[in-house]
C-alpha cells in the first residue's frame, strides 16, 4: 500500500508514486475482482451488471450528448490508457479502451470482456488467454492476440502500476498460438491471475501500434479532442463490438475544481450528470429536480498504526484502539449514513471475507483495560490526517471525539496531501490512507505481502507471509479461500488497521439522464464505464 516517501525507489510501480495513485479519489490502490481458479469463462463478457435500480426510468433510447461535470483533474491530466492517475483520466480511459477482464458493478467479481476464456494449466504456472472474435479497434484493425501481448509488454516496460498485479509472469516466454489465443509462462504457481487481471490499471488493451497523444481503443466512444484540465469530448463507435451500444451520440466530460461549482453547473443546465459528491449534496440535487444514485462501495479511508513503533508494536494498543469507535455513529457522522459499517480488515468483496471474524462493535471498558494492561492508562497519540479521500478529515475528528470518551487524547495534526505524503505517509507512526475494494489476496499483495509496495503498517510477520504465499499457489479456491480466512482472523487480531466505514459513491444527475447504477467498485459513474447510459428526449 505504501512507499516511504512519495517518489521512492522500490515501490514496484517505476515513477508512479502513492501520492499520485491516491489523488485518483476512487480508483486509487488496485482494484481486482473474485473468483474460483478453474476456467474464467462468464457468459456474455459484456460490461458489469449493476445493482439498484437505476438512474432514469424507462426504456433507453439513442442519441444525444451526455455533458458530464467532474472533480480531481488539472493540467498534468492524461490519455494514457495504462497508467491513468486521477479520477478524470478513469473516466477518459472507459470511453476509450476496455480489458481483458473487469469487475462486476454489483459483486466485484472478475468477469470477462474482451476475453472470451482464460484458463490455466493443472498447477497454475501457465495460463492461456483466448479473446473474443471480430472486435474492432477505432482504427478498424482487428483486435488480434498480437495486440495482447503487446499491451502486456508495454505495461511490464514502463513499470505501470498494473504490473505487480499480473503476478510473476514470463512475458518474454509467452506464445501467440493463433490469432485469437495467447499463452503465458508464469516463474512460480499464481492461482489469481484472472483477479489481477481485473485490476483497474494492468489490462487495457491497446492496438501495437498505440499513440497516447492519438489514443486507439475497442471502447465505446473514439476520441475527438483533450484539453487537459479543461474539457474532453468522445463521438459514439458506430463500429463498436458490443451491439446496440452506446446509446448516447456524444460524450463530453468538463473538469470542474470542487463540488460546490459541480452543483451550480447541474443546476444551471450546463452538465446533466456529476460525480463523488458528499453526502451532504443529495439534498441541493433533489431539491433542484434532479436524482442521486448511491452505491455503497467497499473502499475505505483507514486509520493506520505502523505495527514496528511504540506504542502500537504492542498489539493491545492496536485493539483498544479498534474497540473506541462507534462504527454506526461515525458512518453516520462522517457519510450521512450512506456508507457501510467496516470491520478492520480489508478485501470485503470477496468471498472468503464473509462470516471470517465477528462484527467488532464499540466496548470503551475493554479498551480502557487492554490500555491499563500494556501501560498505557493515559494514552496520548498523534494523528497525521490529510483530505486524500472522502470524508478523511472527518473520519480524524471523529475518531478522536469517540476516543476521548475512554480517555485517549488523540492530537491531529491536519497536513496538506502533498505534505503528507512528502513528509508523513509510513513514516509516522498513526496516520491515514485510502484504499478502493479488492479482493484479499490482491490487495495484500500491494499492502502486506513481501515487497508490498504499499506496506503502510510495516507489517513483517514470517507467519502470515508463509501462509500468504500458500494461498497464492494454491489451486483449488475451496482450499484457497479457506488460508484466505486464516489472514483475515490474523489481520483481525494482530493487524495495523481501523476500518470504521465504507464510504458510499454519490453522483447527481438531472432527470433526463438514465442508465446509471449502484456500483461496488468505488469507481465513479458505473465503475468508468459508459455504454449503458442515456438521455431521455
Amino acid at each position: 500500500m505504501t512507499d516511504r516517501n512519495s517518489t521512492g525507489p522500490g515501490n514496484g510501480v517505476g515513477p508512479i508514486s502513492r501520492r499520485t495513485l491516491l489523488q485518483v479519489g476512487g480508483a486509487a490502490a488496485v482494484v481486482v475482482g473474485v473468483s474460483g481458479l478453474a476456467a474464467c469463462t462468464a457468459p456474455g463478457g459484456g460490461p458489469a451488471e449493476t445493482s439498484g435500480a437505476p438512474s432514469g426510468g424507462g426504456t433507453p433510447v439513442r442519441g444525444g450528448t451526455l455533458r458530464v461535470g467532474a472533480t480531481s483533474g488539472g493540467s498534468g491530466d492524461t490519455l494514457e490508457a495504462q497508467s491513468p492517475l486521477t479520477t478524470m483520466d478513469f473516466l477518459r480511459a472507459g470511453a476509450l479502451f476496455e480489458q481483458l477482464v473487469q469487475m462486476n458493478g454489483t459483486t466485484g467479481a472478475p468477469e470477462l470482456v474482451l476475453a472470451e476464456s482464460i484458463e490455466p494449466n493443472a498447477d497454475a504456472t501457465e495460463w492461456t488467454i483466448r479473446i473474443k472474435p471480430d472486435i474492432l479497434f477505432h482504427n478498424g484493425k482487428t483486435l488480434t492476440a498480437d495486440d495482447v501481448l503487446f499491451s502486456l509488454r508495454r505495461i511490464e516496460e514502463n513499470s505501470f502500476p498494473g504490473l505487480i498485479t499480473m503476478g510473476p509472469l514470463d512475458l518474454a516466454a509467452a506464445t501467440v498460438v493463433d490469432p485469437l489465443t495467447l499463452r503465458i509462462p508464469f516463474d512460480a504457481p499464481y492461482s489469481i491471475f484472472v483477479e489481477g487481471l481485473a485490476g483497474v490499471f494492468a489490462t487495457r488493451i491497446v492496438p501495437q501500434d498505440y499513440d497516447p497523444a492519438n489514443p486507439v481503443g475497442t471502447g465505446p466512444f473514439t476520441f475527438g479532442s483533450f484539453t487537459p484540465g479543461q474539457e474532453s469530448t468522445f463521438p459514439r463507435f458506430d463500429d463498436y463490438w458490443q451491439e446496440g451500444l452506446p446509446y448516447l451520440d456524444e460524450l463530453v466530460i468538463i473538469n470542474f475544481a470542487d463540488e460546490t461549482a459541480q452543483l451550480n453547473a447541474l443546476q444551471s443546465g450546463q452538465v446533466d450528470l456529476i460525480n463523488q459528491l458528499s453526502s451532504t449534496s443529495v439534498s441541493s440535487v433533489e431539491a433542484a429536480g434532479g436524482s442521486v444514485v448511491v452505491s455503497k462501495t467497499r473502499a475505505f479511508v483507514p486509520f493506520t498504526m505502523r505495527v514496528d513503533e511504540e506504542p502500537f508494536s504492542d498489539v493491545r494498543v492496536r485493539q483498544a484502539l479498534r474497540l473506541l469507535v462507534d462504527r454506526e455513529a461515525f458512518n453516520q457522522q462522517v457519510y450521512g449514513g450512506l456508507g457501510a459499517i467496516g470491520n478492520d480488515t480489508f478485501g470485503a468483496i470477496d468471498p472468503a471475507y464473509k462470516d471470517a471474524v465477528p462484527q467488532r462493535e464499540q466496548d470503551l471498558e475493554q479498551a480502557k483495560s487492554l490500555l491499563r494492561s500494556a501501560g498505557f492508562p493515559e494514552l496520548q497519540v498523534e494523528l497525521y490526517s490529510s483530505p486524500i479521500g472522502p470524508g478523511a478529515t472527518a473520519a480524524a475528528s471523529v475518531f478522536a471525539t469517540q476516543a476521548a470518551q475512554a480517555g485517549v487524547q488523540v492530537k491531529i495534526r491536519t497536513q496538506d496531501p502533498t505534505q503528507f505524503f512528502a513528509q508523513s505517509y509510513t513514516q509516522v507512526a498513526f496516520a491515514q490512507s485510502f484504499w478502493n475494494t479488492g479482493a484479499y489476496l490482491t490487495m495484500a499483495q500491494q499492502g502486506m505481502a513481501d515487497g508490498a509496495p504499499f506496506n503502510e503498517i510495516h507489517q513483517t510477520d514470517a507467519g502470515w507471509q508463509s501462509l500468504y504465499a500458500e494461498a497464492l499457489a494454491t489451486v483449488d479456491a475451496t482450499a484457497r479461500d479457506a488460508l484466505v480466512q486464516e489472514l483475515i482472523r490474523f489481520d483481525y487480531e494482530e493487524g495495523g488497521y481501523i476500518i470504521p466505514a465504507y464510504f458510499p459513491g454519490i453522483e447527481g444527475m438531472n432527470s433526463r439522464v438514465g442508465g446509471v447504477t449502484e456500483n461496488i467498485t468505488g469507481l465513479p459513474i458505473n465503475g468508468s464505464s459508459w455504454q449503458g447510459i442515456w438521455l431521455q428526449s
